[in-house]
């Protein structure tokens, strides 16, 4: 009767554990099902940050582009002004030396030495 005694006991103890067991380890697989969905969550997230990023860097990069762009016009645009700057301003020294020539032979100076 004693070995039958034991017998249940033992069964119903290992019984009982393996039901405490069976319940740890649904609880540890929703758990690690908790967890990976956090972790997808956040390679989600990543993933979205990484493609605005390159979204950003496209922008970035465009914006640039078109900063350079608009600075080569512009330096163009001065380079112009400043050939025709040029251009006036040697226009200018041949009138007033003209000038002055016509001034010159009015008063009566002579050529210098050389000039013809």
């Amino acid at each position: 009767m004693q070995t039958v005694v034991i017998g249940v006991l033992l069964t119903a103890g290992g019984g009982a554990l393996a039901n405490m067991l069976r319940g740890l380890r649904k609880e540890l697989r929703a758990e690690l099902g908790g967890v990976r969905g956090e972790i997808g969550g956040v390679r989600g997230e990543i993933h979205a940050l990484r493609t605005e990023m390159r979204e950003g860097d496209q922008g970035l990069r465009g914006e640039i582009h078109g900063l350079r762009t608009e600075m080569r016009e512009e330096i163009r645009g001065v380079r112009g002004e400043i050939q025709a700057l040029r251009t006036e301003m040697r226009e200018e020294i041949r009138s007033v030396r003209s000038d002055l020539t016509q001034i010159a032979l009015v008063v009566g100076v002579e050529p210098r030495a050389g000039e013809g």
